[in-house]
């Protein structure tokens, strides 16, 4: 299994504040431990889980000529990610994103948006798509360039050359309401084969609060996989045909969720490569999740492929993982 996975998005340098209480806008102070500057994005957190996980990933994003892109250069570097993808802006800086962290681990995001609006599909060089296998963008509404075209021209010569293609979300704004979203990303979903929502975000899309409800919005756009991602909850997954609801592991504790739901779409992606059905690539990404939320910053705790396969077949039987072996 040496299938190489171009990962297209937002690529961040994270600033982790915690433990920052639910009420921190009625106080005047708050005492937080040290933060310690990580790297973060969807397109990046995937990336990083991919290759942790031994799959060649290659990242497409955009930083600045500052010292925030200095420093996700050289962490992707010491990580492994193939950063053959990654631009330099000339003018505008490195998104930072300041995450306030709850003590139950639960995360809120303060970002500079500058690069996200203006990344784009040209910024993706070609010879990266004709070379992967799978082409995924983690981003949708949240890069107003690629929502407004990019993704679907990404996607649309990506499937022209036989690409599995996946999209994920993020940042949706509710106010603009489901309407606004569905004719906007409505282009690229229909390029789409595997969508990864997190439910809040599926909300936002569809304007339905049941997951039945999803799955029969989302229908009309011929996707071979629905995946949704329900944070504590686990994940559902449909073909269309047939559903899955498969809990999380409760044995896991967290310290800090950022990236669980991006850990996660790098475990299925990578649980497909191996020829597994959904219900079992779904298990091993919520394994994948489980073991990332247990340690500070966005992959900081993702697992090696053997061990989140070893912890997979122990805990949820092996039927399921017949195919896969460890590497």
């Amino acid at each position: 299994m040496k299938r190489k996975v171009l990962c297209a998005g937002l690529a961040v340098c994270d600033v982790p504040l915690r433990p920052i209480p639910k009420t921190i806008l009625e106080e005047d102070i708050c005492f937080i431990e040290n933060p310690a500057v990580s790297t973060g994005g969807d397109a990046l957190n995937v990336a990083v889980t991919l290759t942790k996980l031994g799959v060649p990933a290659v990242l497409s994003g955009l930083v600045g000529r500052d010292a925030n892109g200095d420093f996700i250069m050289k962490r992707l570097d010491e990580l492994g990610v193939d950063t053959g993808g990654m631009v330099r802006h000339p003018s505008l800086g490195t998104v930072v994103s300041y995450i306030l962290i709850e003590p139950g681990g639960e995360r809120h995001f303060a970002l500079s948006d500058e690069l996200t609006s203006v990344f784009d599909y040209p910024d993706i060089p070609s010879r990266l798509i004709d070379q992967a296998d799978m082409v995924y963008f983690g981003s949708a509404m949240c890069m107003k360039a690629m929502d407004r075209g990019g993704a679907a021209a990404l996607f649309r010569r990506a499937r022209g050359l036989g690409k599995t293609t996946f999209a994920d979300t993020s940042c949706g704004n509710s106010a603009l309401g489901a309407s606004y979203w569905r004719e906007l990303l409505d282009p690229m979903l229909r390029e789409t084969d595997v969508f990864m929502p997190s439910y809040d975000e599926a909300v936002i899309l569809t304007g339905q609060g049941e997951l039945s409800g999803i799955r029969d919005s989302l229908a009309p756009f011929r996707l071979k996989l629905l995946v949704v991602k329900l944070g504590a909850g686990g994940c559902y997954i449909t073909d269309f045909r047939d559903e899955w609801t498969i809990p999380a592991f409760a044995e896991f504790r967290p310290v800090d969720t950022t990236g669980a739901g991006d850990s996660f779409v790098g475990g299925f992606i990578r649980g497909l490569l191996e020829g597994w059905p959904p219900r079992a690539a779904g298990i091993f990404a919520n394994v994948v999740a489980g073991f990332n939320v247990t340690k500070l910053g966005a992959t900081g705790g993702v697992p090696g492929f053997d061990a989140a396969l070893r912890y997979a077949r122990e805990h949820a039987g092996g039927g399921d993982f017949a195919q896969g072996s460890a590497e």
